[in-house]
């Protein structure tokens, strides 16, 4: 491919290989640039959820997620505390590091870090964390950041609470992932950095260098705002900013903040009346908030609400009082205007009959937006193209069971795969962005038995794709179909460049499997949902039976009975578990006392 500098050939589950190449794509920059950016910035490709004591049976224990195949792999994991407010670090090319909910720092085999015990030290620390092991009681209160210039070392942001008091402690931590044989220690611990009627909610954006870090924290019931610089020199700050001279009138709380991936855009949610929150523009240069704008929201009330960007930082999603998510156009003339109702709650329970509302959100590498409940399920919603307008943005409610219940919050991450502005007057570091290869397949109801959709999910700003089916067929789209000429495995290859002539190529061996026969669905039938389908080890069935008595019978493309499985009454969701299994057609059917209620299809593939 002419102009190319390098292109490095990264293979799944080859672990030498894929080594090797992140060490030989990286080399060049060492060469060539006094500073260099991270090679693959995957700071956020493991989020921990969960509830303790942990008991697969009963739902409870950790869900651990890992993005590094594209999609959410999600497996049952032991935790000792309840992941409340997780925040999550892995390195930079996926691999967990350490985690925490507000409470210790526990390492990579689960254990409290040296000196990582007691963070955030009074009465929260003893009752939550020491006496009922809930999880520091907070909201978007704690947040870890990688340290820059340090490898390995990262910091956190924590706040210490009192109680009767509105008064917080705003408090800074460090770890060195370097001691230890690799499993870290905490190195200082509850530095006090601010004391006053400060938010409980802590974010941040890469400074317009490409390699600093810009952590804000609001103020209560005020328009003004505090900012710490993080760059190899350690901590500045804070910084004093009055943006205006009142917050919304009328509101008190402090929800939660965000800013958008591109960094432009900074949200802040309040609560109560008004119905409304407020937008800023950010200059990642001199870390200064702009053109403070109220947006109306269109309830009457703020409660519970959440907001998230979408990947290309265009669209705001915000949930409000657990019931409704909107769509704002930030790029509207008017952004009130803009918001439309992409869905409301639809009743769905969980397992022990748990409602599963709208609630938090937080982008996922594989750049959809995970949804979280407000109470302690085992459900995640999904929106899956968020780039989309209204309800092209095709938003799935309880589109995802764990093996565990999840708390309310999802992981505290910072947009790791922003870097510098080029042009800019602080793009002064020669930091060059990565150019990561990175994608997924999936495929949609609408497909054939042999199409895919291939979804490009690499960084930074690739300029031009090349795709390689293994099959003789290549794509130049960003993301393509393609209809495979038969089922089968194929290499299938993406080959990424950006503007500066640095390539990366990801290739992945896929299975393709057709389905030759199905099972009528007849009218009136019990709506039934089976998924993921395809499936891996095991699948979920959601249903809603009123009799007591019915089972659920699988079988294979024989017609043999392979599984069968006692259901419980009501709206409920069960696990069937297909490990064992060969790859292939399944059939399921739900019958009750002789009388078929549902029937369908699901295939198996690993």
């Amino acid at each position: 491919m002419p102009g190319q500098r390098f292109v490095g050939r990264v293979y799944l589950f080859k672990s030498i290989k894929m080594k090797l190449t992140k060490y030989l794509l990286c080399l060049p920059l060492l060469l060539v640039f006094s500073v260099k950016s991270l090679c693959q910035d995957k700071n956020d490709f493991v989020w921990i959820l969960g509830y303790e004591p942990s008991n697969q049976n009963s739902f409870f224990g950790g869900d651990f997620i890992d993005f590094k195949s594209g999609d959410p792999q999600i497996n049952f994991f032991n935790i000792n505390y309840d992941m409340d407010n997780p925040i999550c670090m892995s390195d930079s090319t996926g691999n967990l590091q350490f985690y925490s909910s507000g409470c210790n720092v526990i390492n990579k085999q689960n254990n409290t870090m040296e000196n990582g015990g007691e963070l955030s030290p009074g009465y929260y620390q003893n009752y939550y964390c020491n006496t009922n092991s809930l999880g520091y009681l907070s909201y978007q209160g704690i947040l870890s950041l990688p340290f820059p210039g340090h490898p390995n070392e990262y910091v956190l942001f924590h706040n210490r609470r009192f109680p009767q008091i509105d008064s917080i402690d705003v408090m800074f931590t460090k770890i060195n992932m370097n001691l230890n044989n690799g499993l870290g220690a905490v190195t200082e611990k509850n530095i006090v950095l601010q004391k006053g009627l400060l938010s409980r909610t802590y974010t941040a954006v890469r400074h317009g260098n490409g390699r600093d870090w810009w952590v804000v924290v609001p103020t209560q019931a005020s328009d003004l705002y505090y900012f710490y610089l993080l760059d190899p020199n350690g901590l500045h700050g804070p910084i004093a900013q009055q943006v205006s001279d009142s917050w919304i009138p009328g509101q008190y709380y402090n929800l939660m903040c965000t800013f958008s991936p591109d960094g432009s855009k900074f949200v802040r949610l309040g609560g109560d009346h008004p119905s409304a929150f407020r937008m800023y523009d950010f200059d990642r240069c001199s870390g200064t908030l702009s053109n403070g704008t109220s947006v109306s929201i269109p309830d009457t009330v703020v409660y519970a609400a959440w907001a998230c960007f979408s990947p290309n930082s265009r669209y705001l999603y915000l949930t409000n009082e657990v019931e409704r998510l909107y769509q704002y156009d930030t790029d509207a003339p008017d952004i009130s205007a803009s918001a439309q109702l992409i869905d409301v709650y639809d009743g769905f329970l969980s397992v022990y009959g748990l409602p599963t509302g709208l609630h938090t959100m937080a982008m996922g590498p594989d750049k959809r937006i995970y949804m979280s409940s407000a109470n302690g399920v085992n459900i995640l919603h999904t929106i899956h193209n968020p780039d989309e307008r209204g309800a092209a943005c095709n938003f799935k409610q309880h589109d995802i069971v764990m093996p565990a219940h999840s708390k309310f919050f999802l992981p505290n991450n910072p947009h790791y795969r922003l870097y510098n502005m080029p042009g800019s007057p602080c793009d002064s570091l020669g930091v060059t962005p990565p150019t990561v290869a990175f994608w997924r397949m999936e495929q949609e109801a609408s497909q054939g038995p042999l199409e895919r959709t291939f979804v490009d999910l690499s960084y930074f700003q690739p300029a031009s794709w090349h795709w390689n089916f293994g099959d003789g067929v290549i794509s130049s789209e960003a993301s393509p179909q393609h209809t495979f000429p038969a089922p089968g495995n194929y290499e299938v290859c993406l080959t990424v460049c950006g503007a500066s002539g640095i390539c990366d190529t990801l290739c992945k061996d896929i299975e393709i499997i057709t389905v030759g026969t199905d099972i009528p669905v007849t009218a009136g039938q019990l709506p039934v949902r089976v998924y993921p389908n395809p499936a891996h080890q095991k699948f979920w069935v959601s249903y809603d039976v009123k009799e007591k008595g019915a089972e659920f019978l699988l079988f294979n493309a024989m017609g043999q009975e392979v599984k069968r499985k006692s259901l419980g009454q009501g709206s409920m969701v069960e696990e069937i578990d297909a490990q064992g299994f060969p790859n292939g057609l399944y059939f399921w059917s739900i019958d009750l006392d002789g009388k078929r209620l549902a029937s369908g299809k699901v295939i198996l593939e690993r």
